[in-house]
């Protein structure tokens, strides 16, 4: 049987207000790629040229921000990526637990704002 995101509690946007677990949210990330390029020499019309084959595409580093953003708004959302993450294999009642937790955590974080203005 599959859930549908739909059946789940929204996770607003605090920003734009779209439910995020339907329209996304995204990331940063840093990457280094090494690859081995095969260079050749021919010739064309009476000049050489030098072309290359790349081959073997590695992935040396992989770093990710830890800022997630709203894909409808771009803004800056108040929980850090892996705390969204934390959503991914879980039961739909440990997400509800958990969307509940974000959306309280958000809350909080808007009411200290508002408590320092």
């Amino acid at each position: 049987m599959t859930l549908a995101v739909k059946s789940l509690t929204p996770l607003p946007c605090p920003f734009c207000g779209v439910n995020l677990l339907e329209k996304g949210f995204y990331n940063y990330c840093s990457e280094t790629t090494s690859l081995r390029e095969d260079n050749y020499l021919y010739v064309t019309q009476g000049r050489i040229y030098v072309d290359h084959n790349e081959d073997g595409h590695e992935t040396q580093s992989h770093e990710c921000e830890v800022d997630a953003r709203c894909r409808e708004c771009d803004e800056l959302l108040p929980w850090p990526l892996y705390e969204l993450r934390d959503l991914d294999g879980s039961t739909p009642e440990e997400a509800e637990k958990t969307i509940a937790a974000l959306i309280e955590r958000a809350r909080e974080k808007d009411d200290a704002k508002e408590a320092q203005a």
